[in-house]
């Protein structure tokens, strides 16, 4: 077990009794296993950490859809079609709509999970949104892309609809994607944004960066 991975499931959302964690996955001799990249990683900032004093940081933002009905894509063979929930674009957020309070719903649970919720939004495409959370550890943040996909996918079967994922579910209007910002620390400080790294960080503006960004598409959960 990692217990600094150790989630209580709320239950008015998850049922009553239920608990996520993470865990380490262990080779016939006790040593990691080499085919478990949450493993791989994890060693990989640990050592970054003991011998440099360095920290890895990472914040995702991740894009979905919201369609009506349960389980909308196992029955997408039968149905030949995905049906939005609302066909608002770009920061559509009525009070009251569906896909606002699916939003606002899930980024309820987030909070109740130690997440910190930055912001949130419907992105471009029809019944699109985009829930993003504060960054954290490398590892704390991959375990917190499952999180988030599962906290979204269970919130959308209580309201009756599916959160999805899958990279171009609809032809004819955007994607999801997921951008993650990373950043190096030490001892508390980034260091892209001391005057050091300035000199080699900067874009066409002149001011020097924070973090870097990277666009790759996620596949469904």
């Amino acid at each position: 077990m990692d217990w600094g991975a150790f989630y209580w499931a709320p239950s008015d959302v998850f049922g009553s009794g239920k608990v996520l964690v993470f865990g380490h996955v262990i080779d016939k001799d006790g040593s990691p296993y080499s085919a478990d990249i949450r493993g791989v990683m994890k060693g990989y900032a640990d050592t970054l950490y003991e011998k440099k004093g360095l920290t890895l940081n990472a914040a995702n933002e991740i894009e979905g859809f919201l369609f009506k009905g349960q389980n909308a894509e196992r029955s997408y063979n039968e149905t030949g079609k995905f049906e939005y929930v609302n066909t608002g674009g770009y920061y559509h957020s009525l009070p009251g709509d569906p896909l606002r309070t699916f939003i606002d719903t899930t980024a309820e649970v987030q909070r109740s999970m130690g997440f910190q919720n930055e912001k949130d939004h419907p992105e471009v495409a029809p019944s699109q949104f985009e829930i993003n959370y504060g960054y954290g550890e490398v590892v704390s943040a991959a375990d917190q892309i499952q999180l988030y996909k599962l906290i979204c996918r269970q919130v959308a079967t209580n309201m009756g609809f599916t959160a999805c994922f899958l990279p171009k579910p609809v032809v004819g209007v955007n994607g999801n994607g997921m951008h993650t910002n990373v950043s190096i620390s030490k001892d508390g400080k980034n260091i892209f944004g001391t005057p050091r790294e300035k000199k080699n960080l900067v874009n066409s503006a002149g001011s020097s960066w924070t973090a870097f960004s990277v666009t790759a598409t996620i596949s469904a959960c």
